[in-house]
């Protein structure tokens, strides 16, 4: 007699990848309200990020850590590497535009996963995979046009970055399913932060954190540590698409949480833009959700 509940463990999937979505909400409130020059918040965002997650795996693998470091090999460094300068040009982009702009720019990642996936692994690209592509890339230049000839233009860029970057290391990651994605992100935050380090040393800015700024910075820590744990956990419970209906929770919980505390009110063009990207993700992911039941039906006996 099995002891796995399958309808159990399916819902167990989805309240975990919700919780952990919406746990991860005020992280870009966060990083905006540590309150200090770019370069600064990407240096101590990438050491709290690297923190958090090394704390994890001591929690998790115990005196197996180090092992577990060594095992992911120059792939498993080289995904932290990317997903290292996508965490930089995260902070970064918060810091240079509305945090509404960056959640709703980088929630495209899965049409760049699915082209690169089409481009480096030849995976077969649906119809309905490339006309979601092409609207949400349409949404993208309604959302940047907005920004065009003002200071906020530059951070749309770093958020568009994110996306890419994000993107090249999920498909990375697909190729090489047997590394441990967990180690790779330890070094992705020590990325972020000899990035911004590194920049800081081409100014006059200062690397300390204000003390004011020490509670937001713990709290941003333990936020991603906490919603990266269950946002990778859920999917072993459910497939990706119905991962992909849940992310979007994240730019709108985002968004609204940067318009009540920090008066940041998304511009027209932008609404209209993220509304357009979230619908066509919604419906992508329900058409993709619908596929996969049926091709699970013909396979079952």
């Amino acid at each position: 007699m099995p002891n796995a509940n399958p309808t159990s463990d399916h819902l167990k999937g989805i309240l975990i990848t919700t919780l952990g979505v919406l746990i991860l909400s005020p992280d870009a409130l966060l990083i905006r309200l540590l309150d200090v020059e770019t370069w600064t918040a990407v240096l101590w965002r990438g050491i709290a990020f690297a923190a958090g997650i090394s704390i994890l795996m001591l929690m998790m693998y115990r005196e197996k850590t180090l092992k577990q470091f060594k095992n992911i090999g120059r792939a498993g460094l080289l995904i932290g590497l990317i997903f290292g300068v996508s965490s930089f040009f995260f902070t970064a982009s918060i810091q240079n535009t509305s945090i509404s702009n960056t959640l709703v720019i980088i929630s495209t990642s899965p049409a760049f996963a699915s082209l690169f996936s089409w481009l480096f692994l030849k995976e077969k690209v649906h119809l309905r995979t490339w006309i979601a592509m092409a609207v949400i890339f349409v949404a993208i230049i309604l959302i940047v046009s907005k920004s065009l000839g003002s200071g906020s233009l530059l951070g749309d860029l770093f958020a568009l970055g994110t996306s890419i970057f994000m993107a090249i290391s999920f498909t990375l990651t697909r190729r090489r399913k047997d590394i441990n994605m967990v180690p790779a992100m330890v070094i992705s935050g020590l990325v972020a932060a000899t990035g911004g380090a590194l920049m800081l040393s081409q100014t006059t800015k200062a690397y300390a954190l204000p003390e004011a700024s020490i509670p937001y910075l713990i709290i941003g820590g333990i936020v991603v540590t906490i919603a990266f744990a269950l946002i990778t956990l859920g999917p072993r419970y459910i497939s990706a698409p119905e991962v992909s209906l849940i992310m979007p929770l994240e730019t709108v919980m985002g968004s609204y949480l940067g318009w009540a505390f920090l008066s940041e009110r998304p511009s027209n063009m932008t609404l209209i833009g993220g509304f357009v990207i979230l619908l066509t993700l919604f419906i992508h992911a329900w058409l993709s959700l619908q596929a996969e039941k049926r091709r699970v039906s013909v396979l079952s006996p």
